[in-house]
């Protein structure tokens, strides 16, 4: 256990000193205040480019949230694991592994306190860019009407975990950052495929980054994510 815990240090350290961290705050954060304002203005933005063209519908809260997903669940999770790509194959690298392992330093304890370092960072930039996102939302409509917004964004949060883990057995398995990155994209995309393909695509995590927006909106009943978090956490 002291093991794990001194590593756990060296690791928040290491993600700090080299911006990963940072990074990953910022694109989350980013992402976070542009969702309500890209919904909120972008059709006024069109029709300044554009004259001729006119928006059937006025922007709602719900295009923020549409926003807010679809960013996150792409570039937002997708910088994510590029970002930690290299959490072992740089060990692999230097040798620094090697001689931990060698000290005493069980190989458990390296695996469990990278993925809860980078499972803590995740979770920080994830909340910050969702509140930021909120109360934006909240500012610029004045009523919402939506409901199950914490538990869609609960449900996108379980999802980050599924991709981490993911990516952590592409770096066991692999040395190389690029083909832990590929393994943990082939994996993801599997995922997605699985989707489509009935009776199983209700129970497939893909509902977990897929349905965020028709439950904020009712199309979706809380009860169908149940199952599919249950499978991402086990």
């Amino acid at each position: 256990m002291s093991g794990y815990i001194a590593f756990l240090k060296k690791e928040f350290t290491e993600n700090m000193k080299n911006y990963r961290f940072f990074i990953l705050f910022a694109v989350f954060l980013v992402f976070g205040i542009m969702s309500a304002f890209l919904a909120k203005f972008t059709p006024e933005i069109l029709s300044a480019l554009a004259a001729d063209m006119e928006m059937t519908s006025e922007p709602s809260a719900l295009d923020a949230w549409k926003q807010f997903y679809k960013n996150i669940s792409g570039v937002g999770f997708s910088a994510f694991i590029i970002l930690f790509g290299s959490c072992l194959s740089n060990e692999y690298s230097k040798g620094t592994l090697v001689l931990m392992v060698t000290k005493g330093l069980s190989r458990k304890a390296v695996i469990l306190a990278k993925y809860t370092a980078a499972a803590v960072l995740m979770t920080i930039s994830y909340w910050s860019g969702y509140a930021a996102a909120y109360g934006y939302t909240v500012l610029l409509w004045n009523d919402t009407n939506l409901s199950n917004v914490a538990l869609a964004a609960f449900s996108l949060w379980i999802a980050g975990f599924l991709y981490l883990s993911i990516l952590m057995i592409g770096c066991v398995i692999f040395k190389q950052t690029f083909t832990s990155i590929l393994f943990t994209g082939g994996m993801v995309a599997l995922i997605s495929l699985l989707g489509i393909v009935e009776p199983i695509a209700k129970f497939n995590p893909f509902i977990l980054t897929s349905k965020n927006v028709d439950l904020i909106s009712g199309e979706a009943a809380p009860a169908e994510f149940v199952v599919p978090a249950f499978i991402s956490v086990v």
